[in-house]
């Protein structure tokens, strides 16, 4: 038998087991979460500033587990999240903090679907959002396209984050790519949560403007790729 072979086929079974005791990990997280009641606090804005708020480091050590969580669980929707986060801790701790969760969970999509393979992020995603994923994250333009795809609100972030792991993409690459790029509107959501906790209804309407000027380039840009 071909010895690097072999040794290629060795290491994807490392890679399922470390994948298989990862995936049990955060099966028991997610479990404990569910039992605690912090899951159904994710999704309520006023029980999750309450719990960022606790004292010493349980807040910011909350705020990075729950953007871990939003990209990991791609369901939860990250700007609940990140306005929570610019509400408690300030427009830049609340982008720090954030942004250190976002970058772990991308992290975590990224490999795990890199050790597991096809099949299960098939299974997780569905046959027609891997394929819309493959799509987008395969474009000709290269890494100038998933930087773009990135940057853009409405885009599925989460889900190619699972789906670049399937690619050739180097690990990386790939969160050089991915965090720069998710940081323009993660900063305006934790600026905007950081005004509406200071009660700046002007500065809110600007940042709720720009949003929704990146939000027109996305529409434009996913209208142009369906075209292509």
């Amino acid at each position: 038998m071909n010895r690097s072979a072999s040794d290629a086929r060795d290491l994807r079974a490392h890679g399922r087991f470390w994948a298989a005791i990862a995936l049990a990990g955060l099966a028991a997280t997610l479990l404990l979460a569910w039992r605690q009641g912090w899951l159904s606090r994710i999704l309520d804005r006023q029980q999750l500033v309450e719990s960022m708020r606790s004292q010493g480091l349980a807040g910011p050590l909350i705020c990075i587990g729950v953007q871990f969580l939003q990209v990991v669980i791609f369901a939860i929707p990250g700007e609940i999240t990140q306005i929570a986060a610019g509400y408690v801790f300030g427009a830049w701790w609340g982008f720090l903090y954030s942004i250190v969760g976002i970058l772990l969970g991308s992290a975590f999509d990224f490999g795990f679907a890199r050790a597991v393979g096809r099949p299960v992020v098939r299974r997780l995603l569905g046959t027609r959002r891997l394929a819309d994923v493959d799509r987008r994250l395969r474009s000709s333009k290269g890494r100038v396209a998933v930087f773009v795809l990135f940057l853009l609100p409405g885009m599925p972030k989460d889900a190619m984050s699972y789906g670049a792991g399937l690619t050739a993409l180097r690990f990386w690459a790939f969160l050089g790519i991915c965090v720069p790029a998710r940081m323009p509107a993660l900063l305006l959501s934790t600026l905007f949560g950081s005004e509406a906790n200071d009660g700046d209804y002007a500065a809110m309407v600007w940042i709720a403007a720009a949003a929704g000027a990146l939000l027109v380039a996305a529409l434009l840009y996913r209208r142009r790729q369906g075209e292509a």
